[in-house]
């Protein structure tokens, strides 16, 4: 069990290297940062370098915990998607592809459903 949460850390801190560098590049080259994928995988790791002591034993609060995480993330998920619509419409000035666009989603869809695991796990 303790080898998952060092290889989790270990992948962790890969990812957030990974997406400072490349992010740091992209924006000191005044473009919109291109590896925000990174940034959720780094926190996805970490995440789950946490959880992993608490989903070892699959039991009810292990099931709970990942059904409340879950349901609840939807519910973010679809105000950041009118948030997204509201702030990239075609007559607003803020200008952005479909790829920034959904790359910044899938990013925060991702950070939310560890985080609000990582919250219930110390709920529960």
């Amino acid at each position: 069990m303790n080898s998952k949460r060092t290889l989790f850390l270990l992948l962790g801190v890969i990812f957030l290297l990974n997406g400072l560098i490349i992010n740091g590049a992209s924006m000191y080259a005044g473009k919109f940062p291109e590896a925000l994928m990174a940034f959720a995988m780094a926190i996805m790791s970490f995440c789950l370098a946490y959880l992993s002591p608490h989903f070892a034993a699959k039991d009810e609060r292990a099931q709970a915990i990942r059904e409340r995480a879950v349901y609840i993330s939807y519910f973010w998920g679809v105000g950041f998607a009118i948030l997204l619509m509201l702030l990239f419409n075609p007559m607003s000035p803020l200008q952005a592809t479909a790829f920034h666009a959904l790359s910044l989603f899938m990013a925060f869809y991702i950070s939310v459903v560890f985080l609000s695991m990582v919250y219930y796990a110390k709920k529960y």
